[in-house]
């Protein structure tokens, strides 16, 4: 009898670490310390302006692909990108961009804290557009952006305010969404 308890107590145990560690992971965003590099892509023809992409690519790397899906949408409308690490010096310097993508993965509805802290600390030349994008699991519901809203660091400025905000889920076409996405930019943009 003592052996099945101390069996079940280390089940248990065991368990119990697992938990904290997985909630340590995300509640200390550890994969936004992984986005440190930055490239630069740039369009077939004459550039019609610079665009700015910032990812934290989150435990599943989806909302990297994200990013890379609407830098390379941003770069096919004839834009100058540069697809930045939340956690690189590009995404330190937001100045000198027509358009501003941040986003990152969606946990417990709400954008990481390394998204809150870019978003938070930008600094846009006149005109600038925003976009913020959350990837999570299922469908994208306006619930769900009402949530990503939320979480976002909005002061008095209103320039978060009328940012873009999308959420592109899991089971949704990607290509599709990411290219929605990037028209509703450009067309806010002109």
């Amino acid at each position: 009898m003592r052996k099945i308890f101390k069996i079940i107590l280390a089940i248990f145990a065991t368990l119990i670490i697992i938990v904290v560690a997985f909630g340590a992971i995300i509640l200390l965003d550890v994969a936004a310390y992984t986005a440190t590099g930055s490239q630069t892509l740039t369009p077939k023809g004459a550039s019609v302006g610079k665009a700015i992409v910032i990812y934290d690519p989150g435990l599943s790397g989806t909302s990297k692909g994200v990013a890379d899906k609407v830098a390379s949408d941003l770069q096919t409308k004839g834009y100058t990108v540069t697809l930045a690490g939340v956690k690189s010096s590009a995404a330190g310097t937001t100045t000198g961009y027509k358009i501003i993508v941040v986003g990152g993965p969606v946990y417990a509805g709400a954008l990481t804290g390394s998204i809150k802290d870019a978003l938070a600390n930008l600094v846009l030349d006149q005109g600038a557009k925003i976009g913020v994008y959350g990837s999570g699991q299922g469908a994208t519901s306006p619930d769900d952006i009402a949530q990503i809203k939320q979480s976002m660091p909005i002061s008095s400025d209103t320039t978060l305010q009328n940012a873009i905000v999308v959420k592109i889920g899991s089971s949704e076409d990607l290509n599709e969404r990411a290219q929605d996405f990037v028209n509703q930019l450009i067309l806010n943009q002109q």
